[in-house]
């Protein structure tokens, strides 16, 4: 029953394109222009958009992602799927091979509260690691359980050596194999700086929990959209863009526009630019995205 509800439209709309036709009128109420410089409005949108773990910089996926679609007919899931691997490519994430463990599930549920209490019961350590920069606080993980969202989200980013590859920070557990003595990674810096680091941040898991009777009039083309973002950015649930075009504004104004905006794909683009990759703090990742997200604004506008 459940993956009847949304098995069609997810077939009709997000594998195949509308026939064109001409727009209905429409009838403009208000128009509020924002009189601030670019500059400043994408600066607001980058700060209400993204939300790292305390002390750290947006992360980003720099092995294959696996999303995997759980109480969906494979009829209905890959279509979600292959949208959401095609949006990763454009960005330049590769997909896992079929029959990959997942590191992005996506759970379709008509009891989203029980199922992200499920979750978290099964996989304490999965989302409380031991260490604050793997993830959001408490509060937020409270909100992954108990809030109202039609869609709920808990990322899972990993402080990364850009040199080795290994993680570069301490876990509960890591032992010196030599000694046996609890011990921290070794970091082997190839420079000196106080203004660089070679440490990156990596997403490495991602639960994605979606009431299906609070999906309402978002359209399947809107829900893939907003499921692509969540899964490649760690977007704040708490963050408020209502003052700028996203597909994060669906579930309160599903008539916001058809997916993705441009402010979402200028974030996303400007988040995996490949020349850029490693971070010093979340302050200089918000000046880099909000400078390429004025600059695709600004691009666009040009005649």
């Amino acid at each position: 029953m459940l993956a009847a509800l949304v098995s069609m439209a997810l077939l009709a709309a997000v594998q195949q394109d509308p026939p064109p036709q001409d727009p209905p009128a429409t009838r403009v109420d208000d128009i509020v222009v924002d009189g601030r410089p670019l500059r400043v409005v994408a600066e607001e949108f980058v700060d209400n958009v993204g939300e790292a773990p305390r002390d750290r910089g947006l992360a980003r996926w720099r092995r294959p992602i696996c999303v995997g679609a759980v109480n969906l007919t494979t009829e209905a899931a890959r279509p979600l799927l292959d949208h959401i691997a095609s949006v990763a490519d454009g960005l330049g994430v590769r997909s896992g091979e079929p029959g990959c463990r997942p590191n992005v599930i996506i759970v379709f549920t008509e009891d989203p509260r029980a199922v992200a209490a499920a979750i978290l019961e099964a996989d304490p350590r999965g989302f409380r690691l031991g260490h604050r920069n793997f993830h959001l606080d408490s509060g937020h993980l409270g909100d992954f359980v108990d809030g109202d969202r039609a869609i709920r989200w808990w990322h899972t980013s990993v402080p990364t050596d850009s040199e080795t590859g290994r993680r570069a920070v301490r876990l509960p557990g890591d032992l010196d194999p030599a000694t046996g003595l609890p011990a921290a990674p070794m970091i082997y810096s190839t420079s000196a700086s106080r203004l660089f680091t070679q440490i990156r941040d990596d997403l490495s898991r991602v639960f994605i929990v979606v009431d299906v009777d609070g999906i309402g009039d978002v359209t399947p083309q809107q829900l893939a959209d907003y499921l692509a973002f969540v899964t490649l950015a760690q977007i704040d649930p708490r963050g408020d863009v209502s003052r700028q075009a996203s597909v994060l504004n669906v579930f309160d104004d599903p008539g916001s526009g058809a997916g993705f905006s441009d402010w979402d794909m200028a974030y996303l683009r400007a988040l995996y630019r490949p020349d850029v990759e490693t971070r010093t703090n979340s302050r200089a990742v918000s000046d880099d995205v909000a400078d390429a997200v004025a600059r695709t604004i600004r691009s666009s506008a040009q005649p």
